[in-house]
This record gives C-alpha cells, sequence and structure tokens, in this order.
C-alpha cells in the first residue's frame, strides 16, 4: 500500500514522528534537568545556562534519533552531525528567544518559558531533521 493511502495514524508512525517526539521527550527532561542544576545550583544566568543545557540533549537526540528512530544507515557521522547541530541551534536561538520574552516581558518562571519554547520549535526541529539530516533513513 502506498503511503498516500495509509491512515492518518499509520502515516504518522510512517514518518516516524512518534519516535522523534518519544526522543524529544527524553532530551527534553535532560535539557530541563540540567538546566535546572545549572541556574537553581550552580548560579548560572537562565539563557547561558539554558544554551549548555540544549547542547547536551543535541548529543543525546543525535545518537538516538540516528540509531533508534531513522535508523539511519549514513556513516558520515561528523557532516551528519554538524547538519543535526545546525538546525538543532536554530530551535535552540527560537527557544532562546522565547524564554527571554517569557521571563522578561511575561513575567513567567524560565522552566514555563523553556516548556513553551521546547513545543513551539518540536514541528520545525523534525521537519529539519526528517529532511536534511536523514533524508534517507528508512
Amino acid at each position: 500500500m502506498s503511503s498516500s493511502r495509509l491512515s492518518l495514524p499509520a502515516r504518522i508512525c510512517n514518518e516516524k514522528i512518534v519516535g522523534f517526539f518519544l526522543i524529544g521527550i527524553v532530551s527534553s527532561l535532560i535539557d530541563i534537568g540540567l538546566l535546572v542544576l545549572l541556574c537553581s545550583y550552580m548560579g548560572i544566568w537562565y539563557l547561558p545556562a539554558a544554551a549548555m543545557s540544549y547542547c547536551c540533549g543535541i548529543v543525546f537526540s543525535y545518537l538516538l534519533n540516528k540509531f533508534l528512530n531513522f535508523r539511519d544507515p549514513d556513516r558520515h557521522y561528523l557532516v551528519q552531525f554538524t547538519t543535526f547541530a545546525a538546525i538543532s541551534v536554530s530551535c535552540l536561538l527560537v527557544n532562546l528567544c522565547i524564554i527571554w520574552l517569557c521571563v522578561e516581558v511575561f513575567s513567567l518562571d524560565y522552566l514555563t518559558g523553556k516548556i513553551i519554547a521546547t513545543l513551539c520549535a518540536f514541528f520545525w526541529n523534525y521537519h529539519g531533521q526528517r529532511q536534511y539530516t536523514f533524508p534517507h533513513a528508512n
């Protein structure tokens, strides 16, 4: 059956968005956990702490998406990770802007801003990774 004839739930699973979402949840938990550690326990200002914690999440997300979700056979790891990181950094910039707006303009807690930012960047991140980082994956 062609993918155009699949039902919506089958197409969603076929597109690997569910696995990407689940890996994103785990990566986000790592990211947010490190953010809390850096801000609350190490006294680092929320914006650089958010950038550092996000970068740790990028590495974890790349490895799980490459080997578990997309099962991508490409062995050009450095080039592929660079593409993954570039897309992720564009999402980081969106994240930092949204966190800043939430904290400085709307007087929300940095964690609330982080959660809002993560949800906003999800679909751009998935589309970019699927199209550019893992275009030949299963």
